[in-house]
């Protein structure tokens, strides 16, 4: 069996943060909102007729040749692969070899999920290639313990869910799990976000684990006003999904501001000055507001300007030293070809 597969990266809105266990819990749930985008990430897998497996990255660089699946050593750039490929083995028979390559068209350290986006391509196509028949909530459930046991620390939860559903959405995070809403049906929310929001990538890339580590800490810990900037993110984020509910964009444009304001806070390094700038740059064209994706700290960020100011804002957030990239917002999530 040869399969394809395509899924999008995202860009968050609001309550990042608040998806990662046991944050939420703290909190009596947690909310986050995202949209997918078409910046893919692509994975194809072809079963071979030998055990041996061979694993290249076409965005890294990067290829493995490794003999079978029982002599897989971990240890590298590589492992959320392998891990993935140890837990969706046959559970009957003896594992085929496969053949598998991945390409991001993501930037390096972008902040907009590429890494969770590749594991869920490739858990679905192990899915389907082993007749496990798993849905994907439970590939989603089970993506999360799979990335948390290679970075070694918790692990947001939202970016598992536009490769594999698309759309505008709001996912909320609780003792019982996670249920999800598509914001994006039966109206024009996409289009007319598509006209306002801008990404650009910074020329600084990130670190989200250790910055999201660092944010759990210190609400653990009490530390400063974490706690309540925590509060007022989750607040934001109920606020916002209400906002887009309604298609009224003055209010999603001073939520999201609203947003970064109280998530510069949370540790340090969230924010660098070269990233102020290009913000000042873009509010003085006229934007709206702008917020980092991810946990920050360099990566992508989307800025919301009016239709008529959006080019004035491409040309100063240039200026600044950021590098516009062409979007959109989609519906779709996975595609699977065979």
């Amino acid at each position: 069996m040869n399969l394809s597969i395509t899924v999008p990266t995202r860009i968050d809105l609001a309550g990042g943060t608040l998806d990662v266990y046991p944050l939420y819990l703290f909190e009596d749930g947690g909310l986050t909102l995202n949209a997918a985008i078409d910046v893919y990430v692509h994975v194809s897998v072809e079963e071979r007729d030998d055990p041996r497996i061979v694993i290249r990255s076409e965005d890294m660089d990067m290829a493995e040749d490794i003999a079978s699946l029982e002599g897989m050593k971990m240890g590298g750039k590589l492992d959320l692969i392998k891990k993935a490929l140890r837990y969706y083995r046959p559970h009957r028979g003896p594992p085929r070899g496969l053949n598998i390559t991945t390409r991001s068209e993501a930037p390096h350290g972008s902040g907009l999920g590429s890494s969770s986006a590749l594991l869920m391509a490739l858990s679905w196509a192990l899915n389907e290639i082993n007749q496990m028949g798993l849905s994907r909530e439970q590939i989603i459930g089970l993506g999360a313990n799979i990335e948390a046991q290679v970075i070694g620390i918790p692990t947001g939860k939202q970016d598992y869910f536009p490769p594999l559903f698309g759309g505008v959405r709001t996912i909320w995070f609780d003792v019982d799990g996670f249920h999800h809403e598509d914001l994006s049906t039966d109206n024009d929310l996409i289009e007319r976000l598509n006209e306002r929001l801008i990404l650009s990538f910074t020329n600084l890339s990130r670190f989200s684990g250790a910055t999201n580590w660092t944010m759990l800490k210190r609400y653990i810990e009490q530390e400063g006003d974490t706690v309540a900037r925590i509060r007022r993110i989750k607040e934001v984020a109920i606020a916002m999904q209400d906002s887009l509910a309604r298609l009224d964009f003055d209010e999603f444009a001073r939520l999201l501001s609203v947003e970064w304001e109280n998530r510069k806070g949370l540790a340090e390094g969230v924010t660098t000055p070269q990233i102020n700038d290009m913000i000042a740059a873009a509010e003085e064209a006229g934007a709206r507001a702008s917020k980092l994706c991810g946990a920050g700290g360099g990566g992508c960020m989307i800025t919301y300007a009016e239709p008529e100011r959006v080019p004035a804002v491409k040309q100063a957030l240039t200026l600044a030293g950021a590098t516009v990239m062409p979007f959109r917002i989609v519906q779709k999530g996975i595609r699977m070809s065979r």
